[in-house]
């Protein structure tokens, strides 16, 4: 069973957005630390959950977190493990984190490093393993051969930097504008993002377990959002993005256009049935 020390102080990675324990050895925590998860079973016996620890181990059913609404396949990635123990920054002040306001050149540029303008050209056999449409975009023969994509991963944060910046109107001036004079479009927008956010967290299920602190000159218990966890890198997705990507600013200004003379399927919106013809 594992057990649980007090963790190192905290180093910070930009990139990843979090703070990780880089050493399982200097945290005190073992390789197969998980997360601790909600007990609906509590009151089993330890003994069974021995004997079933024990025989799924003899069995090979060695049990590692995983995202069943993941789209990403290993083909393209390869091997990326929940391998990162990280506690997460769950403070209310605004100077804990430099992707919290109040904005700025330096703050919009570590949101900007998170997501990268591109999109890649996956291999027509990374595609066959995404249960996508088979009339998804393919690319054009001068930035190689196989379908456009781009990672789910950035689209999420993309989401969630355009909902921070709404907070301030006066800084991101031009969004604000769009909002005032489009203000329907605008809204779709943000239900978007939203909708796409909440998919996402209830796919995920997260069971980490936040508990409560009596803090000074309070009377009633506190959260404590500094819950600790188990991640993946997400510069994994950087580094592929990199390698199969095609920079937006290398694109023709008037960017990708349908192919002269070749046969596409139109659809009225992007098809939520990867199987529909039209």
């Amino acid at each position: 069973m594992a057990t649980y020390t007090t963790l190192p102080s905290k180093e910070y990675d930009v990139e990843t957005s979090l703070y990780l324990i880089d050493s399982a050895s200097e945290s005190g925590i073992t390789s197969d630390a998980a997360v601790v998860r909600p007990s609906a079973v509590r009151w089993l016996p330890w003994c069974l959950h021995l004997v079933l620890f024990v025989l799924s181990i003899s069995a090979g059913l060695l049990v590692k977190p995983a995202s069943t609404c993941s789209s990403v396949k290993d083909e393209l990635l390869g091997e990326h493990p929940w391998d990162l123990t990280v506690r997460f920054d769950g403070s209310l002040s605004r100077d804990s984190s430099p992707f919290k306001g109040p904005p700025s050149e330096k703050v919009d540029k570590l949101w900007a490093d998170l997501v990268p303008e591109r999109m890649m050209v996956i291999s027509e056999d990374v595609f066959q393993t995404i249960n996508a449409s088979k009339h998804a975009v393919k690319a054009p023969s001068s930035l190689g051969k196989g379908r456009l994509a781009a990672f789910e991963g950035f689209h999420y944060i993309h989401c969630l930097h355009n909902l921070w910046k709404t907070h301030y109107p006066q800084y991101y001036t031009e969004e604000a504008e769009f909002a005032r004079e489009h203000r329907d479009e605008w809204l779709e927008h943000v239900d978007h993002c939203v909708d796409m956010l909440r998919q996402k967290l209830v796919c995920d299920a997260d069971p980490g377990l936040i508990t409560y602190s009596w803090l000074k000159n309070h009377y009633n218990p506190h959260p404590n959002f500094n819950v600790q966890h188990k991640c993946r890198n997400y510069n994994k997705l950087l580094e592929v993005s990199a390698k199969y990507g095609v920079e937006m600013e290398s694109l023709p200004e008037e960017g990708i256009r349908r192919p002269e003379g070749g046969k596409v399927v139109d659809f009225v919106e992007p098809p939520f049935d990867a199987s529909v013809e039209e």
